[in-house]
């Protein structure tokens, strides 16, 4: 009997360590946040396109200003799994409208290939 309760202890024990182990893995996901927006999505981009087409392309802005409507901001933010040791990256992109068609784009970041850059007067 003291034989099957110490193997039931190894096994028990053996079973606790293997579970603690496993938690202690070096996989670490990508943390990602925001407007996820691609490159071919901002291509899709063309000047006096409606605000309802902007938004099927793009999707629903993550930021609008109260008082600017002519403004929609998307907003993007990850980190590297493998490098949480480094702080968290931003991409942003303006886009802005006149009479609720789309003229420019403002971005350090993302460059849509058929829209001009906003010029500031």
């Amino acid at each position: 009997m003291s034989k099957l309760n110490s193997l039931g202890r190894t096994v028990l024990v053996l079973f606790l360590v293997a579970t603690a182990l496993a938690g202690c893995s070096l996989y670490r996901p990508a943390l990602r946040q925001g407007d996820f927006i691609t490159q071919a999505d901002l291509d899709r981009l063309r000047p006096d396109m409606t605000k309802y087409q902007v938004q099927e392309v793009m999707g629903t802005p993550a930021l609008t200003p109260v008082f600017n409507l002519e403004q929609w901001n998307y907003t993007y933010a990850f980190i590297d799994g493998q490098h949480r040791d480094q702080p968290l990256k931003f991409k942003t992109i303006s886009l802005y409208f006149k009479n609720d068609k789309l003229q420019s784009y403002e971005s350090r970041t993302w460059h849509p290939a058929n829209l001009p850059e906003y010029r500031k007067r």
